[in-house]
């Protein structure tokens, strides 16, 4: 019978990996230590992959259990943190990231529902932007709650009731502590860490619940050259992933790429005999770009909502020339 978390409680290690986070590291383990889940049920590792700006001094002022690992990537500091857990569960947030007071109480007691369930290996839910961030990364993360934005992942989309799925936002999960025993993140895999892991988890037929009511508020990015650049190291990533495992780690992958070989492809044609198929893939791009547009602005009811379109073709422009870039990398 699974121990009743209200009444006795269950142990819970949450690790943090951090890097150069000194502006925002304070904000997570300030809400982490402000759980209703009773202090003594949990501890707080923090896992620092070799900062130089002051993080580690910052950790210092908290209840924490600091870990150097100077020069390891996020799945090494990901394992770092699991092999120091005592914990019953393991939990997961990142160090741009404010977790609400019930966190840890509604995690444990969402997936004590599934006790009995082995093949649901944790629970997580949706990330979402701070408040105060500027308004552009709150139209981003609005946007990356869209069917388009996301391209239906679960880590980004939005959905609306709880269910089980394949994949959740790694920071915003928790665990059974005992899949370690089996499964760990790759330590050479340091963007795209959590893709890989949970690839390998669905694959073996195991599935997390997700929770749309467990809401983390995380710094998203605050500029387009920032929005670029991290869809591109995501496009990178999964490129990576799917050369490693020989197959779609995820099914739309290689979709942003191949709209760019087409795009160029048509360009380069109507550049000698007219305009015939840009006009067309620019219709056909409309309610795409409509249908985001207005699912942006009827959340966030603002002009940047606008930008919506362009924001698409940027995401996807970048995502495709880092998954092309990944797939071309030989020495990964």
């Amino acid at each position: 019978m699974a121990p009743d978390s209200a009444r006795d409680g269950v142990d819970v290690t949450v690790v943090v990996v951090t890097y150069n986070s000194a502006g925002t590291v304070a904000e997570t383990l300030a809400s982490l230590a402000e759980q209703t889940y009773p202090a003594e049920r949990y501890e707080v590792v923090v896992v620092d992959g070799g900062s130089t700006d002051g993080t580690r001094d910052v950790v210092a002022g908290f209840d924490a259990t600091l870990v150097a690992a100077d020069g390891a990537g996020i799945g090494a500091c990901r394992n770092r943190g699991v092999d120091l857990a005592d914990g019953d569960y393991v939990a997961f947030t990142d160090s741009d990231c404010r977790v609400p007071p019930t966190w840890l109480a509604s995690l444990v007691a969402r997936m004590e529902e599934y006790a009995e369930e082995e093949s649901v290996v944790g629970v997580g839910g949706p990330n979402v932007a701070f408040e105060d961030d500027p308004t552009f990364a709150k139209v981003v993360g609005s946007l990356q709650r869209t069917v388009f934005g996301s391209g239906g992942s679960p880590q980004s989309k939005s959905i609306d009731g709880e269910r089980l799925v394949e994949s959740v936002a790694a920071c915003n999960v928790l665990y059974r502590r005992e899949v370690f025993e089996t499964y760990r993140y790759d330590d050479d895999v340091n963007v795209g860490e959590d893709a890989d892991l949970h690839y390998r988890l669905a694959r073996d037929g195991h599935r997390f619940c997700y929770a749309p009511d467990i809401v983390v508020r995380h710094h998203l990015t605050p500029t387009p050259r920032a929005f670029a650049r991290k869809s591109r190291s995501y496009g990178r990533a999964m490129a990576r992933l799917q050369r490693r495992h020989g197959a779609l780690v995820r099914w739309y992958a290689p979709l942003p790429t191949l709209a760019l070989l087409v795009g160029g492809a048509a360009a380069a044609r109507d550049a000698l005999k007219g305009p015939k198929y840009v006009p067309l893939l620019c219709l056909a791009y409309l309610p795409v770009a409509a249908s985001a547009t207005r699912a942006v602005y009827r959340e966030r009811r603002t002009p940047l909502a606008l930008l919506v379109p362009l924001l698409l073709l940027l995401q996807y422009a970048a995502y495709g020339v880092g998954f092309a870039e990944g797939l071309l990398d030989t020495t990964t």
